[in-house]
């Protein structure tokens, strides 16, 4: 690894209006092609870090929220029987929890995109810039994590509103540490980032569990660095876990 390196990462926000069912609008940020590296020695699947490079992309400003989703429900006749659940007693405008990696995977090619891959949603968390956090190194106050193990977390869904977040990343991409886990497109591998493709990597081509992102409202601030890698089963909805979209470069 080169200990100089030149990275190209910009991030340009667009109050892009993306048309949905039931009047539900979304704001994206671009990011454009460039370089940067993945991974930390935090973690064995962590390694090793490598020099990605990425096209350009959209990823939502925020997470999917209970709205949206239940605006894709009504539009699409998809399954309704969840809806409490999704919703966890909170208001509309916080994520949209407990949804299928199949159910986050039909929202954002209903809405034209697709979830991100885990290269491009930890591009966006930390960029070039790298440190744990999108913010940069050390624990901050303010953000939707749990400092200390309750066992008793799960009781209560405590999330915040998606769009609302006090250590947003520049470029306004909110909660991308904490509030909730959010899927990716990627198959979870250990040795992952052994692969020789550097270029819009998309992980492996099969497997058992799906990588989340990001951590939790439940989780410590170790689980919802930029760099770490969870495994999740596809098909098992949780309260922790929602998700947000990546699109095409216009």
């Amino acid at each position: 690894m080169p200990n100089t390196m030149t990275f190209l990462f910009l991030f340009v926000f667009l109050h892009l209006s993306l048309a949905l069912a039931g009047g539900v609008s979304a704001e994206t940020v671009a990011i454009e092609a460039g370089t940067f590296l993945q991974g930390s020695d935090r973690a064995p699947d962590e390694r090793p870090i490598r020099e990605i490079r990425l096209s350009a992309f959209q990823l939502d400003k925020s997470v999917v929220t209970v709205a949206q989703f239940e605006a894709f429900v009504v539009a699409t006749n998809a399954d309704s029987k969840s809806v409490d659940l999704r919703r966890s007693g909170r208001p509309t405008d916080h994520p949209v929890v407990a949804v299928t990696w199949a159910e986050a995977d039909a929202f954002c090619r209903w809405r034209g995109g697709a979830l991100p891959t885990e290269a491009q949603w930890e591009r966006a968390a930390c960029g070039a810039e790298g440190g744990a956090y999108p913010w940069g190194q050390g624990v901050r106050p303010g953000v939707a994590w749990s400092e200390k193990i309750d066992p008793n977390a799960l009781m209560t869904v405590n999330t915040m509103p998606a769009a609302e977040d006090a250590n947003a990343r520049r470029g306004g991409l909110n909660h991308m540490a904490g509030n909730v886990w959010e899927w990716t497109a990627d198959w979870y591998h250990r040795d992952a980032y052994r692969s020789a493709v550097v270029v819009d990597p998309i992980g492996p081509d099969s497997g058992r569990w799906r990588v989340i992102r990001g951590g939790s409202f439940a989780n410590l601030p170790s689980y919802c660095t930029c760099s770490h890698r969870e495994p999740a089963l596809p098909t098992q909805p949780r309260l922790t876990t929602g998700f947000r979209c990546a699109y095409p470069s216009d």
